[in-house]
């Protein structure tokens, strides 16, 4: 599952290193649902595209790397991953912001590829690190 999870990730940082809002929402399947870091809750594929796309002239690249993500599988082509995101984004305006999150993905495997069917991201509280415990 860890090596699944190491591919989505990084077809994710392929889409985000230009900033493709399509290509970010491929990753999701069609009726995915998403939380990320703006207040909505974004279900379906262009919903997806249209939460990437608002950062379109905000955002030039994004790196994601998932750490300390336990997985469960929950049928024969699902699993669930949760953890941590360390978050580097890359503005126009020449600023880098790293933003450290809480992380959860459904990933089940539609038509031989593996895709995130329900992602959420939450911020940590101020102060806060990242602890199992």
């Amino acid at each position: 599952m860890h090596d699944i999870l190491d591919k989505i990730q990084e077809r994710w940082n392929a889409a985000a290193a230009a900033w493709d809002p399509k290509a970010l929402a491929r990753i999701y399947t069609k009726d995915a649902v998403f939380f990320g870091l703006l207040p909505r809750l974004y279900v379906g594929r262009s919903e997806i595209e249209e939460y990437f796309g608002s950062y379109r002239l905000i955002l030039a690249k994004v790196e994601l790397t998932l750490v300390d993500q336990n997985t469960r599988r929950m049928a024969p082509d699902v699993f669930a991953a949760q953890g941590f995101g360390n978050i580097l984004n890359y503005n126009f305006d020449g600023t880098v912001i790293k933003n450290v999150v809480r992380s959860t993905f459904v990933i089940v495997e539609k038509v031989n590829e593996w895709q995130i069917a329900l992602h959420h991201f939450s911020e940590l509280v101020p102060g806060q690190t990242p602890s199992r415990g």
